[in-house]
C-alpha cells in the first residue's frame, strides 16, 4: 500500500504539530522545535507533488541544520547570562586599596578602604592599619572586606 503525495502532506502536518507542540513542554530548549520546522518545509514539498524521499531528506537534513543552528544561539544565549569573570563581589579578591578609616581585627568596628571607586566596610586579617596604608582585599565575608597591609614592594606594583 502507498501512500500518495497528499497523504504525506498530512503526515507531515501533524509530524509539525506534534514537534511543534512538545516544543512547549520542553521550553527553551529548542530540541524539537527544528523538526517542526522542517516537518513544515517537508509537507510543502509534498503539496506541491516532489517525491517522498526529498520530502524525507528535508526533514532530516533541515532539521539537523536548524538544530545545529538553535543550539548555537542558545549557548550563545546561556553564557551571556552567565556572571562573566570578575562580576559581584568576588572581583574586589587581589585589589589593592587604601584605608580611609583605620582598620581593625574587630568585626564589631569596621573600618573603611576605598576600592577603585567604590568604599567598603574593612576588617584587617594582620593587625592595626592606620588611615592611608595599602592593603589588598583577601577575602569577603557578607559586606566586609578583609584585608591584609601590602609591603613596600607589593604596593609598587
Amino acid at each position: 500500500m502507498e501512500i500518495s503525495p497528499e497523504s504525506w502532506s498530512w503526515i507531515w502536518l501533524a509530524a509539525a504539530a506534534l514537534f511543534i507542540t512538545g516544543e512547549t513542554f520542553v521550553a527553551g530548549t529548542f530540541i524539537l522545535i527544528p523538526f517542526g520546522l522542517s516537518a513544515i518545509l517537508a509537507m510543502i514539498l509534498a503539496l506541491m507533488g516532489a517525491p517522498i524521499y526529498a520530502g524525507w531528506l528535508v526533514f532530516l537534513i533541515g532539521g539537523t541544520l536548524l538544530f545545529i543552528f538553535f543550539w548555537k544561539k542558545n549557548k550563545k544565549a546561556q553564557d551571556a547570562l552567565g556572571s562573566p569573570p570578575g562580576a559581584g563581589h568576588d572581583r574586589l579578591i587581589g585589589s589593592h586599596a587604601k584605608v580611609l578609616e583605620s582598620v581593625d581585627t574587630e568585626a564589631i568596628n569596621p573600618g573603611l578602604i576605598q576600592v577603585g571607586g567604590e568604599q567598603w566596610r574593612a576588617i584587617s586579617a594582620n593587625g592595626s592599619l592606620p588611615v592611608g596604608t595599602l592593603v589588598e582585599v583577601t577575602e569577603i565575608r557578607g559586606t566586609r572586606a578583609i584585608v591584609r597591609s601590602l609591603s613596600m614592594e607589593e604596593s609598587e606594583n
